[in-house]
């Protein structure tokens, strides 16, 4: 499990400055571990740096120890939770996508032109309109133009090849 795979909640100011400053053998005493975490991926995250450069932490209330054999292995079983819940998560939306599409419906924005557009778009295009004007035609961008339209190479008079 790793940091990339937790949405990350923004620590207490004043914890997210004092976990710089403190050095190997520093012990964090807190009465439970709520009041220094919201989150479980963020106990996880900051205990396991913690503990890996020699910080103890120690939750008074919840008789835990970061140095002692029990509170190590509660920061490993609750590693394990938080993976399983973030597995859970994940399973259930994508099932729900998945159901979603079932039902015919698509994610993301609707198309901004119609394949009718589309068609009369390219046509404008090819019969040589500059892309701003048929923007302004279809009330869109150009940019959005240039998503729709295939670009055709057109040749100037004096770019013909001359047979010689």
């Amino acid at each position: 499990m790793d940091a990339q795979d937790f949405k990350i909640i923004p620590l207490p100011l004043w914890l997210a400055s004092s976990i710089p400053q403190l050095r190997s053998g520093d012990t964090i005493t807190v009465t439970r571990l709520d009041r220094l975490f919201y989150s479980v991926q963020n106990l996880i995250i900051v205990g396991t740096d913690l503990r890996e450069r020699g910080i103890r932490l120690h939750a008074v209330e919840q008789d835990i120890d970061s140095n002692t054999l029990e509170g190590r292995d509660f920061f490993s079983m609750m590693s394990v939770f938080a993976g399983l819940h973030h597995e859970f998560v994940r399973a259930a939306t994508n099932d729900g996508l998945a159901a979603a599409r079932a039902c015919g419906k698509t994610g993301g924005r609707p198309p901004r032109l119609t394949p009718e557009q589309v068609e009369q778009a390219q046509q404008l295009y090819d019969s040589g309109a500059p892309v701003p004007k048929i923007a302004r035609t279809f009330k869109s961008a150009p940019a959005t133009i240039y998503r729709y339209i295939t670009p055709q190479m057109r040749l100037s008079p004096l770019s013909w090849p001359v047979s010689g």
